[in-house]
C-alpha cells in the first residue's frame, strides 16, 4: 500500500506540473520562456508539491480505513482533492508568513555616497516557488504586503492553492479509476508514467523565438499589463545610484550627483564616463522595466512621461501610488504596452518626479526612444548590433524605410545659482557670474551630463597642475556623422523646471557653409520642461551641407555661457570608431 501511495503521489505531482505548463502556454498566447528558464521554477514547485501530494494520499487512505466501508472511486477522488487543498493552503500560508518576515528585515547600512545593494534577504519573484510557473504575481510578495497581516498571508495562500486545485479532482479520479482495474503488465506500468513525463517535457520545450521575459513576469502579467499576446517582450533592469558627475576636461563636477543605470553596468560605474540612461524599444513591443532604488539614504522614483504604464510593487507606506518614490532597496516593475502607431516614434522622458525636482536636477533622468517597428540597433563605434539597445547614439536599421543615425540630446539645468552644487576639481564652488540676464553659476547648464562653461578661471597653470590626482574628468560632448547621412536628433528637456531653446547653427565655426534656406532642422526650438522633439534630416541636400564643426547650443541667455554649447562634427572620409550607415552616401568605414 505504501508503494502504491508513493506512486500515486508522483503521478499526481507530474500531472500538476503539466497543468501549470499548459496554463502558462494558454495565458501567454502560445509564447513562454524556454525550458531552461522554466526548469528552476518547476523544480521549486515539485519540491513542494511532492510531499503535499504524498501526504494527501496518506490522508485519504487513513480516512478510508477509519470509515469502515469501501468508498467509491468518486468519493476517494473527492477526499483526496479536499485533503490536498487543506494541506496546500496551510503550506502556502506558512510561506507567506516567512516572506513577510524576510521583508521586514532592514537593508544593510551603506557608506554615505556609495550605492547600496538590494536587500539580500528579499524574496525575489524567481524564488516564489508556489505556482511560480503560472503566475508568481498571484501571491503576496514582500513588496506588495510588507508588514501584511496573517489574514493577508492566508488569503494569498488560498488564491495560489485554488489555481493548482483545479485539476486535482479530475486527475485523482483518473488515477484511482485506473488503479481499480486489473494490475497492468510491467511494461505498461512503466510506459504510462513515462508517457506523462514525455508530455510534460514536450510542453516545456515548445518552440520560442528567443524573447526573454522579464524576471518574474509571465504571460499572465503581460496580459494584465495590457500587452498584446505574442508581442515581443523587451526588458531592462534599471537602478538609481549616487555618482560624482564629471562635467568637462577641467574637472568641474557635481559631487552629489545621481543617475539611472542598467544593473549590468553597475560594476563598471567608476571606470566609465557617466551618460544619461537612454533606452530603446520598437513601437508595438511590450516593455518591462525593473526599477530598483540603490541610493543609500534617499528615496527615488522612475516616471515615464507620455506612455501608459502598469506598475507592480510597493511605494509609500500603505500601498503604491503611481509616480511616487520608493525607499532604498525597494523595487518596482513597470509594464508598458507600447503603442503600435508609427506616429508614436520619438523620445520620452524618464525622470524622478518627487522632491520638488531636486533629485532630477542632480542627474536623475534619462530617455526612452521608440523606434520604427522591427528596427535593429547597431553601435556607432563598430557597426555591430548593440547588446542591450542602450546609449545616447546608435545606428538604426529600419526594415521598411530609411536607415538613420540617431543621437539623443538631453538639455538640463542643475538648479538656480543658490542651490546648484557645481564644484571645481579642487572642490570649490564655481564662482557666480552676473550678466544682463541675471546671475548664474557656470556649469549649472548642461547637455548629456556635460557642461563647458565660458568664464575667466582664476587658477594659474601651476594650480591647474596641482589638481587632486583622483579628480575625474570628462571629454566634451561631440556629435559626429558623415556627410550625406540621414540623421535623427531626439531632443529632450530634462532636469529641473527650466526652459531651453535647442538651436543648431547652419554655419561652421569661423565660416559660413553653403548658403541654403534655413530648415526646421536648423531653426530654434523651444523645449518646455519634460517635452521632447525629433528633428530629422534626409541626408540629401539639407543640413549638413558641408564638413566641419557646427555649433549646437541653447539660445536662452546665460545657458550657452553657463555650459550648453557643443559641436557637431561632420566628416567626408573614414574615421576611427565611427561606423557608417549601410547604404548611406558616406565613404566612411569602421576601424
Amino acid at each position: 500500500m505504501a508503494r502504491k501511495g508513493w506512486g500515486l503521489g508522483v503521478l499526481l505531482t507530474l500531472g500538476l506540473m503539466g497543468w501549470q505548463v499548459g496554463l502558462l502556454w494558454l495565458l501567454s498566447g502560445g509564447f513562454g520562456p524556454r525550458a531552461e528558464e522554466l526548469g528552476s521554477q518547476l523544480a521549486w514547485d515539485a519540491v513542494l508539491l511532492m510531499p503535499v501530494a504524498w501526504a494527501a494520499v496518506g490522508c485519504t487512505h487513513w480516512l478510508a480505513r477509519r470509515g469502515g466501508r469501501d468508498r467509491t472511486t468518486v468519493e476517494s477522488a473527492a477526499t483526496l482533492s479536499l485533503c490536498f487543498l487543506l494541506l496546500l493552503v496551510s503550506v502556502a500560508t506558512g510561506r507567506g508568513l516567512v516572506q513577510r518576515q524576510l521583508a521586514r528585515t532592514p537593508p544593510p547600512a551603506a557608506t554615505e555616497g556609495q550605492p547600496v545593494s538590494a536587500t539580500p534577504q528579499a524574496v525575489t519573484d524567481e524564488s516564489r516557488f508556489l505556482c511560480a510557473a503560472v503566475a508568481p504575481d498571484l501571491s503576496a510578495t514582500p513588496e506588495q504586503k510588507d508588514g501584511g497581516s496573517l489574514a493577508e498571508a492566508a488569503w494569498a495562500g488560498v488564491r495560489d492553492a485554488l489555481v493548482l486545485q483545479v485539476p486535482v479532482f479530475p486527475l485523482a479520479l483518473l488515477l484511482l479509476r485506473r488503479r481499480s482495474k486489473p494490475v497492468m503488465s510491467g511494461a505498461r506500468a512503466v510506459v504510462s508514467p513515462l508517457a506523462l513525463l514525455v508530455m510534460v517535457g514536450a510542453s516545456c520545450a515548445w518552440e520560442s523565438d528567443g524573447r526573454r521575459p522579464a524576471p518574474g513576469m509571465s504571460g499572465l502579467a503581460e496580459r494584465e499589463g495590457g500587452c498584446a499576446p505574442g508581442a515581443r517582450v523587451r526588458t531592462y533592469a534599471v537602478a538609481a545610484v549616487p555618482v560624482d558627475l564629471p562635467l568637462n576636461p577641467q574637472g568641474d563636477h557635481v559631487p552629489r550627483g545621481l543617475m539611472y543605470i542598467l544593473e549590468e553596468d553597475l560594476p563598471a560605474l567608476q571606470e566609465r564616463e557617466p551618460q544619461p540612461l537612454v533606452l530603446r524599444a520598437n513601437v508595438g513591443e511590450c516593455l518591462v522595466l525593473r526599477f530598483t532604488n540603490r541610493l543609500p539614504t534617499e528615496p527615488a522614483a522612475l516616471r515615464i512621461e507620455g506612455l501608459r504604464t502598469t506598475v507592480r510593487g510597493s511605494g509609500q507606506e500603505g500601498g503604491f501610488v503611481p509616480n511616487t518614490a520608493v525607499r532604498p532597496g525597494q523595487s518596482l516593475t513597470y509594464v508598458l504596452a507600447l503603442p503600435e502607431s508609427p506616429e508614436a516614434e520619438g523620445a520620452y522622458l524618464l525622470h524622478d518626479s518627487g522632491d520638488g525636482g531636486e533629485r532630477e536636477a542632480r542627474g536623475l533622468f534619462g530617455a526612452l526612444l521608440l523606434e520604427p517597428a522591427g528596427s535593429v540597433y547597431r553601435g556607432v563605434a563598430t557597426g555591430e548590433p548593440l547588446r542591450d539597445g542602450s546609449g545616447w547614439e546608435a545606428l538604426i536599421d529600419v526594415p521598411e524605410g530609411q536607415d538613420f543615425r540617431e543621437m539623443a540630446l538631453l538639455y538640463h539645468a542643475m538648479g538656480p545659482p543658490e542651490v546648484a552644487d557645481v564644484r571645481s576639481a579642487r572642490g570649490e564652488l564655481l564662482p557666480l557670474q552676473d550678466e544682463m540676464a541675471g546671475p548664474f553659476r557656470p556649469g549649472a547648464f548642461g547637455l548629456n551630463y556635460r557642461s563647458q562653461p565660458y568664464f575667466e578661471r582664476e587658477e594659474s597653470p601651476e594650480e591647474e597642475d596641482a589638481r587632486p590626482a583622483k579628480a575625474r574628468v570628462a571629454a566634451p560632448l561631440l556629435l559626429r556623422s558623415y556627410l550625406g547621412e540621414p540623421v535623427k536628433l531626439r531632443v529632450l528637456n530634462a532636469g529641473n523646471a527650466e526652459f531651453h531653446v535647442h538651436h543648431l547653427h547652419g554655419w561652421r565655426k569661423g565660416q559660413r557653409a553653403k548658403q541654403v534656406p534655413a530648415s526646421a532642422f536648423e531653426a530654434p526650438h523651444l523645449l518646455s520642461p519634460g517635452s521632447g522633439i525629433t528633428l530629422a534630416t534626409s541626408g540629401s541636400g539639407d543640413f549638413p551641407t558641408a564638413t566641419g564643426n557646427f555649433i549646437v547650443h541653447c539660445h536662452l541667455p546665460n545657458h550657452s555661457a553657463g555650459g550648453e554649447q557643443f559641436y557637431w562634427r561632420v566628416f567626408d572620409s573614414p574615421q576611427p570608431r565611427l561606423a557608417p550607415l549601410h547604404g548611406a552616401g558616406s565613404t566612411g568605414t569602421a576601424d
